[in-house]
């Protein structure tokens, strides 16, 4: 035998030996464990009257729900702020500068550092409200829910397009990294069925899907899923006849979810349910807090092709250790508009500012003019979040509108703000994220 054929069999032998195995390589098949679904109804449901207080709007202090204040400039119009979240114990923040990713940290080595991952628009999944990431903080790896789709499929159906939450490595390596990790090169990913359902809310455990029936708009409730995709849970939180889909599609649907600092329990509320619950663990729900706009509750079984002037609706919905905090939108009603008399252009469009004051069990409805709560803290603008991390609550603001409403010569303003606005560092065209705990 040709010695060099020789030396070559085994090396063929070895390669045709791998292929085989990787090839009997067994695929993973979601299972269901049929856990019992249990309703938590230990405590009563808090009652958020809308109604009540839209009678009677009464201004609050920011030092009744948060005592301190900080400013982070957060970059350009170009990419606006979309979700920023607490890194513990180094304060510092994660934010999406949709689609972008930066690490934001005052002074320091990094005070600003693009994060190693990039995604084009296309590939982030867009069912969650802006609310995208999630970072572990034990592990201090970030999760991201991708769209799954990519040049071929972007722009029409296809059974290639397949949504996955992404892993991606510690912090600390992804701060480092020299190139980019991109959705098609992540260190491990996690496939979803969004076939029917709508992403909910997910962490580096597992994730929860609305669930939707054939032909209607509106889910009949939630299942919980571990990372694998084994469906561990399903909960049924609406009863009766569901609207369908000819009638929600013309109502603006409002879902959020968000986790608690210890990271433990998911607070969430479904499209068209005024209820907002707990995911406890996997298999137990509680209510919590129920919204009750009176007879200007937006029913989709009254509904008439058309939405009627004085009905109210959710559009953004927040929390914090001493306060919830709810952004209205009524029919009819006068805008909430910037200092211009424009509506903002990077945050929802709304009508009332409506805070529960969890200690007092007490609704109050900010007064129209005044754009939030009165700044005590630093005497700076009033404060309406735009967002929320752990027990942080943010807002957006334009460098521009801060420089031309904030008097940088009263003795009261905050030093720390009146030099964050003198700083050459800091452009015209910067955005201002204004953190307050």
């Amino acid at each position: 035998m040709n010695k060099y054929v020789a030396c070559l069999l085994p090396a063929l032998l070895l390669a045709a030996s791998c292929q085989s195995k990787q090839e009997k390589k067994p695929v993973y098949v979601p299972k269901s464990l049929h856990m019992e679904a249990r309703i938590d109804r230990s405590e009563p449901v808090q009652i958020i009257d809308v109604e009540k207080a839209l009678q009677n709007p009464e201004a609050l202090k920011l030092s009744q729900i948060a005592s301190e204040i900080e400013y982070y400039t957060v970059g350009d119009a170009r990419y606006t702020v979309t979700q920023a979240i607490q890194i513990p114990d180094s304060n510092a923040f994660l934010t999406l500068n949709y689609p972008r990713l930066y690490y934001r940290k005052p002074g320091g080595e990094i005070p600003s550092k693009r994060y190693g991952f990039k995604a084009l628009d296309y590939k982030w999944n867009k069912e969650m409200a802006g609310q995208q990431l999630f970072f572990d903080k034990k592990t201090t790896r970030l999760y991201v829910a991708l769209s799954g789709e990519n040049k071929m499929t972007r722009y029409k159906q296809s059974t290639d397009t397949i949504p996955c939450i992404g892993e991606l490595l510690p912090l600390d390596t992804m701060l480092k990294t020299k190139g980019y990790i991109y959705p098609e090169s992540l260190p491990a990913s996690y496939p979803m069925d969004l076939s029917r359902n709508k992403l909910l809310g997910f962490s580096s455990t597992g994730y929860t899907l609305c669930r939707y029936e054939e032909g209607k708009g509106e889910p009949a409730g939630v299942t919980t899923f571990n990372l694998q995709g084994d469906t561990l849970c399903a909960f049924t939180l609406k009863t009766g006849e569901l609207a369908p889909r000819s009638v929600t599609d013309s109502v603006p649907p409002f879902q959020t979810a968000y986790w608690n600092a210890a990271q433990d329990r998911m607070n969430f509320m479904i499209p068209y349910c005024d209820t907002l619950y707990q995911l406890r663990d996997p298999q137990t729900v509680a209510p919590m807090y129920a919204v009750d706009y009176g007879e200007n509750r937006l029913d989709l079984k009254a509904f008439q092709k058309e939405i009627e002037a004085g009905k109210i609706w959710m559009k953004t919905l927040y929390e914090n250790p001493k306060a919830i905090f709810l952004g209205l939108y009524q029919k009819g009603a006068p805008k909430i508009v910037n200092w211009l008399g424009w509506e903002f252009e990077y945050k929802p469009t709304l009508t009332h500012h409506v805070v529960y004051l969890k200690e007092e069990k007490r609704t109050v409805v900010l007064p129209y003019r005044q754009n939030g709560l009165v700044n005590d803290l630093d005497n700076g603008l009033p404060f309406w979040p735009d967002g929320h991390t752990d027990d942080c609550l943010y807002m957006l603001l334009t460098v521009t509108e801060m420089r031309e409403r904030v008097n940088r010569t009263d003795p009261k303003v905050g030093r720390a703000l009146v030099n964050m606005l003198d700083s050459k560092k800091v452009r015209e065209r910067d955005y201002v994220m204004i953190v307050v705990r």
